[in-house]
């Protein structure tokens, strides 16, 4: 048989051969045999076709997306040789789908790669949540960057909720967050290029089943800065809206302004939130009433004022709403805590901070108020290795509840650190089918800017 028909005949089996057993490994296309696109993929949105043995995308001006494979998959590895032609600009990228649905309703996830995959967020995964919007759930940075004409392995595996992306055999990224469709097809996705996709290929992984965990215990529901999605953060309006909401605490952050009053702010300077400008730690309380830190979220909220500690504290007591302070320069605890005291409130509040001095200030100077570290950064290793960083972090600030970045927690690390009776709390949370995981994951507080996300209607209690 001459070898040309051999060839041709191996790809046609592969193309009709359907993907069944478990680790079954199927060479989903070499896009050698047809200049048409392969039976079963369905354009989305974008110019494909093949040619030259590759796929083919013309997406210079918008987003293309084809899809491909089962709907009913559900833990598997796709890969794919991806490449640059020409690219807008180097923010642009190339990515695989997976758990997508045939037409590309959302939601569906991706891990696309940039042309400069050197920047901080030059692989990510991301979740298309609405045709208009996405949730980037993770970053990470590659060692090298794309380069025109020069491709690139890609490869994705997805188990259960867990995401894992190498760039040529590198492993460069992984989420916990695939938790908005358990199940679906793959795909393949470029935006402001021209490339090429060659030797696509998916293996079936074993599946592990359908059960959900349910939620492990009680989890409560923080506002950041306020009901911050709505109303101007750090304002009594948006407390007052979070109270509404009903919310089991309310997060707001102080500094310490020019003539020594605690005030809320989450900038060092008031540009942002305000219609004034300058530092907080320069500007007297007179000064800060003279600002309107409302309209810049809502004309509504013209003339909305920057409020005191003790404003914010009034307005909470007696509510249900816990205030949650995080203390956002060293130096203010003793200040910070007179304010509660005046108000008879140590029994009522809680205090957070990024900074380990501030948490021993903080548990030193009154004991009895509830006190958690906060803490964002990746940590590498086991979930062992990470709950044992973060534990003795913990002991050197004296707190028993840690407020970690959501991005960084998984449900083996969480386990960990409840089995040292540490307290978890998370940040920042702003949809439903994270919180959800995070629920079953058994953290005891989830911080949001919509802290009506976190409702028993919303999240399924």
């Amino acid at each position: 048989m001459p070898l040309r028909l051999f060839i041709l005949l191996n790809v046609l089996i592969t193309l009709v051969t359907p993907l069944t057993g478990q680790n079954a490994t199927h060479r989903i296309e070499s896009f050698d045999a047809s200049d048409g696109l392969p039976p079963g993929w369905s354009v989305v949105a974008g110019d494909w076709k093949t040619s030259e043995g590759k796929l083919q995308v013309r997406s210079m001006d918008s987003d293309s997306y084809i899809t491909f494979g089962d709907p009913s998959w559900k833990n598997y590895q796709v890969e794919a040789e991806v490449t640059f032609i020409k690219v807008r600009e180097p923010s642009r990228w190339i990515s695989l789908l997976v758990r997508a649905d045939e037409d590309g309703t959302t939601p569906w996830s991706q891990v696309p790669v940039r042309f400069d995959a050197t920047r901080k967020n030059g692989v990510e995964f991301a979740v298309r949540t609405a045709p208009d919007q996405w949730s980037v759930r993770q970053v990470a940075a590659a060692d090298a960057p794309c380069r025109l004409n020069q491709p690139r392995r890609l490869r994705v595996t997805v188990r259960e909720t867990f995401v894992e992306a190498y760039l040529d055999d590198q492993k460069v990224l992984e989420s916990h967050y695939c938790v908005d469709r358990r199940r679906g097809c793959v795909g393949l996705g470029a935006s402001g290029c021209i490339a090429s996709f060659d030797n696509v290929s998916v293996r079936l992984l074993p599946d592990d089943g359908d059960a959900v965990a349910t939620p492990s215990g009680a989890c409560e529901t923080v506002a950041h800065r306020g009901f911050s999605a709505i109303a101007p953060e750090n304002t009594l309006a948006a407390i007052d809206e979070a109270i509404r909401a009903g919310a089991d605490g309310c997060e707001f952050d102080v500094y310490q302004c020019g003539d020594g009053t605690v005030v809320l702010m989450h900038d060092k300077t008031v540009d942002r939130t305000t219609d004034g400008t300058g530092r907080i730690t320069e500007l007297s309380l007179e000064q800060l009433r003279q600002l309107d830190a409302g309209s810049w979220k809502d004309k509504r909220f013209a003339g909305e004022p920057v409020p005191t500690l003790k404003q914010a504290l009034e307005r909470l007591r007696g509510t249900g709403c816990q205030p949650v302070i995080e203390v956002k320069m060293e130096g203010i605890s003793r200040q910070v805590i007179d304010d509660v005291r005046a108000l008879d409130m140590v029994d009522q509040v809680a205090v957070i901070a990024f900074s380990k001095t501030v948490v021993q200030e903080i548990r030193e100077l009154e004991p009895k108020l509830t006190c958690a570290w906060l803490y964002g950064e990746t940590i590498p290793g086991t979930p062992e290795q990470q709950a044992d960083f973060l534990q003795s972090q913990a002991r050197e600030c004296n707190a028993r509840i840690l407020d970690l970045s959501y991005k960084i927690l998984s449900p083996e690390l969480v386990a960990e650190l409840k089995t040292r009776r540490l307290g978890v709390w998370t940040w920042t949370v702003n949809e439903a089918a994270v919180m959800q995981a995070l629920r079953r994951w058994g953290v005891d507080s989830i911080t949001t800017d919509r802290p009506n996300l976190m409702t028993a209607e919303s999240v399924g209690q």
